[in-house]
């Protein structure tokens, strides 16, 4: 069996056990939030829910995935290979943080209560940019890691040897 085969056979085998937990985790949270809305259905009007699902869903579509892939296409093929991976994961790593900071950045919600300071009392924009670094330290690392470990891996070329006749 060639390297290039076994590779493959490992890289299916990580795929099948990524699905398997990312449904042993997935299906059980999205069940939680749909039993939610079914039964408190006071809390989270279903027209509203579907508004925002339906909302969220074309705003996706539409906007959200279009721009991550021009950015894909502009960025990462212009980078070496094995920069790729850590890249990839800033840029998706970042743009989770900052949609789920948005609306704090955004300060939505403040204007109904301007005097209650104890809504959105941190300043979000300081906490998402620090998380940010994180992320882009981590891949930093991550990429220091590979970069030295493929150096490691390398096998040195021997040394030029001189062949006389003699």
């Amino acid at each position: 069996m060639t390297d290039t085969a076994a590779g493959e056979i490992k890289q299916r085998r990580a795929d099948r056990i990524g699905l398997g937990v990312g449904l042993l985790v997935g299906v059980p949270v999205m069940l939680v939030g749909v039993v939610g809305i079914l039964r408190h259905p006071e809390s989270t009007p279903i027209p509203n829910f579907l508004r925002y699902f339906v909302g969220g869903d074309i705003l996706h579509d539409f906007l959200v995935a279009p721009i991550a892939v021009a950015i894909s296409f502009l960025v990462l093929r212009r980078v070496p290979t094995v920069a790729r991976a850590p890249l990839r994961a800033v840029l998706f790593g970042s743009a989770v943080v900052i949609a789920v900071a948005w609306p704090g950045i955004r300060r939505y919600g403040h204007a109904q209560v301007p005097d209650n300071h104890t809504v959105q009392p941190l300043n979000y924009a300081t906490s998402t940019l620090t998380a940010v670094a994180v992320i882009a330290t981590i891949a930093a690392i991550w990429l220091a890691a590979v970069l030295v470990r493929d150096r490691r891996a390398t096998p040195e070329s021997p040394a030029p040897t001189a062949d006389h006749d003699t």
